[in-house]
Formats: structure tokens, sequence, C-alpha cells
């Protein structure tokens, strides 16, 4: 790990602007010897800073970055000094066009996750919106991932985007890191809703300042608006360690 961390709770999180932690991140497409993960760390992380085999996984993948306002404010509190929001619903395509500059081709890329009405709506999304050549499409709601492997090791991908949710897409790829294929595993949350236009995005205005969240709970209260108000909770629990952190007190 070259680049500078700091930590956010229990987590290890990269102290990168957006531009400089997409180059990271498709640094680790380039002839890996294993899968690389690339994971984001974003309110619904910090409220299951509890769950120990979570916590394990972010901890152990080879990049993570901030994906909302708050990790970057608690990062800021702890030290850092570059860290920007990188999610996964801007930097996914951002990462693809830099894997594909780095290979010197169209990256191979592997799509899971979402329900199946979705899934084949993203890819064709992101097909048009990047050049990539689609390798694989698989929806999240299989009983057995066995055949789903299989296929990802056969076609190969230089990029799987896992959209499974987290934290059950982290604790997914640390389970089935041995099986694997040696590519970059990019996890996005609900990145395929909003590529197939299940679910929009907030207005530039909202998503620059870090307000994003607003939005998405407009447009899912039930779901989205107990997770941010434990957010806010969790974000207040977590200053007096951010300051400890940087202070060294």
């Amino acid at each position: 790990m070259s680049h500078a961390v700091v930590k956010v709770g229990p987590f290890r999180v990269a102290d990168l602007s957006y531009d400089a932690a997409v180059q990271a991140a498709a640094a680790l497409a380039v002839e890996p010897a294993r899968a690389q993960r690339f994971y984001a760390l974003h309110v619904g992380g910090l409220n299951a800073r509890h769950d120990t085999a979570f916590v394990a996984e972010m901890n152990a993948a080879e990049l993570v970055c901030a994906d909302g306002g708050s990790t970057v404010l608690l990062g800021r509190l702890a030290g850092a000094r570059r860290m920007q929001r990188t999610p996964t619903t801007d930097a996914g395509w951002d990462v693809l066009r830099a894997v594909g500059e780095r290979l010197g081709r169209r990256p191979r890329v592997a799509l899971v996750g979402a329900r199946p009405e979705v899934i084949g709506k993203a890819a064709r999304a992101l097909a048009e919106g990047v050049p990539c050549d689609i390798v694989l499409v698989e929806h999240g709601y299989h009983a057995d991932f066995g055949p789903v492997l299989q296929a990802l090791r056969e076609t190969a991908p230089d990029v799987l985007v896992l959209g499974l949710g987290a934290p059950r897409e982290m604790l997914w790829t640390g389970e089935h890191l041995a099986e694997l294929p040696p590519c970059l595993v990019v996890t996005c949350g609900g990145w395929f809703g909003f590529l197939a236009g299940t679910e929009a995005r907030a207005p530039r205005l909202l998503r620059h300042s870090g307000l994003e969240w607003l939005a998405r709970v407009a447009q899912a209260p039930g779901r989205l608006l107990p997770r941010y108000l434990s957010g806010m909770a969790t974000v207040l629990a977590l200053v007096p360690g951010a300051l400890r952190s940087r202070f060294g007190r």
C-alpha cells in the first residue's frame, strides 16, 4: 500500500483526492496476481462498524476510499490532507476509462448484482457510456454463486463491478477472493439502479456539496431515512476518536 491512510472509526481509508483515487484503483487492474479490491466507505459502512468480519474485510482491501461526506469529515478531523469524496456512482465511469488507458485497449468488464430486470439495463447503459466490453452480466439473487464464479474465471474480466449492497458485497468478495479471477473488484452499492434509471441522481449542486443523501432520502424515505439518521449518530460518536487519532491523545 503506497498511499497514506487515516483511521475513520475502525476503518483505514486512503487519504487521496478523487483523481488520485481513480488512478490508484486503475493501477490495481494492470496485471494483478490475484483479485484486487477497491471499496468505498459511506454512512452505511460506518453504521456497520461493529461487524467485525466487515471491518476486517475492509481493512484487508487494497484500496478503500471515502464515498460520503461523513467519511470525508471524519477523515479530515483525523488528519487527512487530500481526502475527497469518491462515490462509485461517479468514480466507476472514470475508473473504467483509466483502466482502458493503462491497458491500451477496451477493458473487459463483468457486472454482478441487482435484480434481473435491472442488471441488463445497467449493462447496456454502461456499454453506451464508456468504451468497454461487457463479458458477463449476472443478477445478484443467486442461491448458489458457484456457476457465477466459474463464469467469471472463464470470461477473465479486467474489472468486476459488484453491486450487492454494503456490507454484503464486501463480505461476498472476501469469502470468494480465492475463487475470483485476477481482476479489479469494484463494489458499487446501488450504482446499477442509477445506471438502469430505476433511481435518479441528485442535482449537481447537492452532489458537489456532499448533500446528495437528501435527494436519496426523498426518493426512498422508508429505506434510507433510518440509515441516515443512524449515520448522524454514528458520526457524532466517531468524532472524539478521529480527533484523538489526529492529535495523539
